[in-house]
């Protein structure tokens, strides 16, 4: 399996986990967020790969890079704005005791 199918595995299920409390969802606000992150990512992706801390093994990607970055190295950074607001969606149901 490649980076870009474990990315899609990782993406869909993020989507599944939204579709309950997609009404809830404040998007301008993911999307604000999401473009922070890919900006950041971006930078210190390339960063990391410059200096050869991270390296990626070119069969397991796609060839797409931002810089020296490859695209895949930016799903993580689409899914976490989602993913942190489904799960703060559905913590707002249950009643927390002190």
């Amino acid at each position: 399996m490649n980076y870009f199918w474990l990315n899609c595995i990782f993406l869909a299920a993020v989507l599944l986990l939204a579709l309950p409390v997609m009404a809830q969802i404040k998007w301008r606000a993911i999307a604000y967020a999401t473009a922070a992150l890919l900006a950041i990512t971006a930078i210190f992706d390339n960063v990391i790969i410059g200096l050869g801390i991270v390296a990626y093994d070119p069969a397991l990607i796609s060839g797409i890079k931002v810089g020296l970055a490859p695209i895949e190295d930016f799903a993580y950074s689409l899914a976490a704005p989602l993913l942190i607001t489904v799960i703060l969606e559905y913590t707002k149901v249950l009643k927390w005791k002190r």
